[in-house]
This record gives C-alpha cells, structure tokens and sequence, in this order.
C-alpha cells in the first residue's frame, strides 16, 4: 500500500514489480510510472481515490520498460497528460514487441490478460529538463544522459527535498546491462545524483533509499565494469567468463542471479560498442 514519506508524497512499493510515486496538491495529482498492466494502473488509480478525490493531472513514464508503462491505459481513460523523455517516447514504440514478450511470464504468474495492454504514448517530451507546476508546486524532470537506459528520467520535489531514481538505481540491486550504452556515464551519473542535496531517494524499483545507497551502487558498476574489462584485455573468453567472473562480494545482492545475462550484456558492449536489444 502507499506510504506517506514527506507530506502529499505517497510512495508504494513493490519487490516483485515496479514502483508508483504519487504527488498531491490542491489543483490534481502527479503520478510517477503506472507498472505493468492495465489492470495494475486502475488499482493504483482506485489506490489514489483513497488518498484523494483530486484527479489525476500528470502522469511521467520514467523510462521505456514495460513494467513502468503498460499500466498507462486507465490513466489515459481518466484524462490524465503523460510526460517522458524523447528516448523514452521513441523507444517505447522501437521495442514495444520486445518489452511486451518479455513481461508475459509475470502476466501469467498473475493471470492477467496480455491482450489488454495497449501502448500509450506520451503527449509531452522534453530534452534536457522540465518543469512542471501543479497546484502551485514545482516539480522537476531531470536527465543526466544515458544510464541504464537512454531517457531515463529523474524527478525532483525540491520543496521536500526528495528525488526519484529511474531503473538506474537500486538499493544493493545488481542491474539490468542490456540496454546501457555508457557505464562510464551511468557510474557519473550516480556519483551526481549521490551527491544531490536530497533528503531520501525514491527509486523506481526498492525501497527508499539515500545518497550513499547510489554512491555504493555506483562503487558496484566500476568494479564490475572494471573486472569485465580486465578479463576481455586479458583475452578471456566469454565462456571462460562466465565461470570465472564470479563477483563474489556481491552475491547477497539483489539480482545476483543474473550475474551471468551482466557478464554477456557487457562482453557485448565492450567488444561491439552496440546493444542488440534495440536492433
């Protein structure tokens, strides 16, 4: 269920989903990503109606993946305006085939049906950074570059002093490295986003956070990247990678499962310069 972190900022939070940040003020609402499934934004909707009976004016889809957009539809429906990045907005239909196969054991997992999912895309983008008002509140969308994705959006409440992280960040997470075209800009993003004056962070997948969890997960992709990139000079195969780059310190993170599906995703980066996930 939502939980209050500053006054009128309502935070919910999912482990095994995605995340919803809810923003309240006297003219309407802005809402932060809207998971992954139709079904799953009407319950955030229905959510918001017990917090409030403002509607909903804002929605920001926080980066392309499907688990922070395909439960746009019910907002659509209620009127809201939707707001993403230009990469965002152009990716979200570039791999919409992809992003939609790749959410399909969590519909059945949760016997939700795939055929209502319908792609809304955003009415308004940005470049570099927006501001939006609401109510007479000042809310802030931020982009520092590629990250873990490209479009990936932060958002600042500079009265509270609080920040949203996209999938960039996650709290002793190991990340998803098959879209970044950059970990060098990631790691300095981080390394901004750590030093912010903020009082907490609200990332788009766990729980809150403050700025020595993004320093620390910053510390993590140097080290990993650095490792990987010492075995590839070191003439390392892939397989051979897969068994010997273990990255041991970090096996009680979060995702450490994945660290096989890191290694590849950077051997490609690092001997391609491409991610084929966006051919």
């Amino acid at each position: 269920m939502f939980k209050e972190v500053a006054p009128n900022i309502h935070f919910l939070f999912d482990y095994q989903s995605s995340n919803v940040v809810v923003f309240v003020t006297e003219e309407g609402v802005l809402v932060i990503d809207t998971r992954q499934h139709p079904r799953e934004g009407q319950d955030v909707l229905d959510r918001i109606k017990k917090i409030t009976d403002k509607p909903v004016k804002w929605v920001i889809n926080s980066h392309f993946h499907g688990d922070h957009h395909f439960g746009n539809l019910p907002f659509k429906t209620a009127g809201a305006t939707f707001v993403a990045h230009v990469d965002t907005a152009r990716l979200m239909q570039q791999v919409w085939d992809k992003e939609f196969a790749r959410r399909q054991n969590y519909f059945r997992s949760r016997n939700l049906d795939s055929n209502e999912v319908k792609l809304i895309l955003p009415d308004v983008t940005f470049d570099k950074s927006l501001n939006l008002r609401l109510g007479g509140k000042e809310v802030r969308l931020l982009y520092f570059g590629t990250g873990q994705n490209p479009g990936d959006t932060f958002v600042l409440f500079p009265e509270q002093r609080i920040l949203f992280t996209p999938g960039a960040f996650g709290t002793r997470s190991m990340p998803n490295m098959a879209f970044t075209s950059s970990v060098d800009n990631w790691i300095k993003m981080l390394r901004e986003v750590a030093a912010m004056d903020v009082a907490l962070i609200l990332p788009a997948h766990g729980d809150v956070a403050k700025g020595s969890d993004v320093a620390e997960l910053a510390d993590f992709l140097a080290d990993e990247h650095a490792t990987v990139k010492d075995a590839i000079a070191n003439g390392v195969t892939l397989d051979q990678a897969l068994k010997t780059v273990t990255l041991d310190k970090y096996k009680d993170w979060r995702n450490y499962g994945r660290r096989e599906q890191e290694i590849r995703s950077l051997y490609e980066l690092i001997q391609t310069g491409k991610r084929s996930y966006f051919d």
